[in-house]
């Protein structure tokens, strides 16, 4: 393997490394950082461009930047793919590695804004192909869906249904990563059970299930909680009434008696919970009452 595609792949880890952390809103600070590789630290993005290359590279741009507010005009396709503007005429150099890295099959990092300054956060997209290019609409075609390449041969085009499978899983990354923003926004990034203020271990719990009919993609039907609570309200140990309190079922413990489960758990039975100081956001007590009937059924 040659040392571009080496630099490629450790960018591609890093960013499965960020992913597993933040999930799909990567706070901007972490990008930052870079990554690691043979013991040299590289820039994986430079904010202020849109197309980055790291000095390490030779073969072409590695991060593509697509912002919120924009005057470039990305467009979302069909959920797999997006055209991306070509850099102005005076950054000709980025647009040609694109070409040739469209040309070899290579993969780029592309980081979609999902919420805006300050505190920035960007979803992940990796690996992205460059499917194609268009000189005269001055546009690139990538591939939002690429799989793990082992080496540089380009994938084959999809068919019909890898196509709308593709496009399901990006909008609902998209829907999850917006949705993840805003309800940790509206809930000062704590747990609403606990109150634990440790960003990259909070979840936005769906209070119904947004494959539902009732499950609105609304910060109203979500709750800012830890993944110990996350877990245990979706498995229906852990319930919060119309009226904001929490109902630990102790009929479905299975150690109501230890220590752990008192301090984790029945500690907080009958508390309310913290509630977004915008009543706009709160959750919808018609959607609690909705999770409490389906978990008590």
């Amino acid at each position: 393997m040659d040392s571009d595609l080496a630099i490629r792949n450790a960018a591609i880890e890093h960013c499965s490394a960020l992913t597993a952390t933040w999930g799909d809103a990567v706070p901007a600070a972490e990008l930052t950082k870079g990554f690691a590789f043979e013991g040299k630290q590289v820039k994986l993005v430079s904010w202020g461009r849109g197309i980055f290359k790291p000095e390490q590279l030779g073969d072409g741009p590695l991060t593509l930047v697509s912002s919120l507010g924009s005057s470039y005009a990305d467009e979302s396709l069909d959920g797999h793919a997006m055209l991306y503007d070509y850099a102005p005429e005076s950054f000709a150099w980025a647009d040609n590695g694109l070409k040739r890295l469209s040309e070899e099959g290579r993969f780029v990092v592309m980081l979609k804004q999902v919420k805006p300054k300050p505190g920035s956060e960007y979803m992940i997209f990796a690996p992205v192909l460059v499917t194609g290019f268009d000189d005269v609409a001055r546009k690139f075609r990538l591939n939002l869906s690429a799989t793990r390449l082992a080496g540089v041969v380009a994938q084959p085009q999809p068919d019909t249904y890898a196509r709308r499978y593709a496009d399901t899983i990006s909008k609902a990354r998209l829907h999850q990563a917006y949705f993840c923003r805003d309800t940790l926004s509206a809930y000062a990034s704590r747990c609403c059970v606990c109150r634990l203020r440790e960003r990259p271990l909070l979840d936005a719990a769906h209070i119904v299930s947004d494959r539902t009919e009732e499950g609105i993609a609304n910060v109203t039907n979500g709750l800012s909680m830890c993944p110990t609570h996350h877990r245990a309200f979706d498995r229906h140990l852990l319930l919060v009434t119309a009226e904001y309190k929490i109902e630990i079922r102790r009929e479905l413990l299975t150690d109501a008696t230890g220590e752990a489960t008192k301090r984790f758990l029945l500690d907080f039975d009958g508390r309310d919970i913290d509630l977004p100081r915008d009543t706009r956001y709160r959750p919808s007590p018609e959607l609690l009452q909705t999770k409490w009937l389906l978990a008590c059924s």
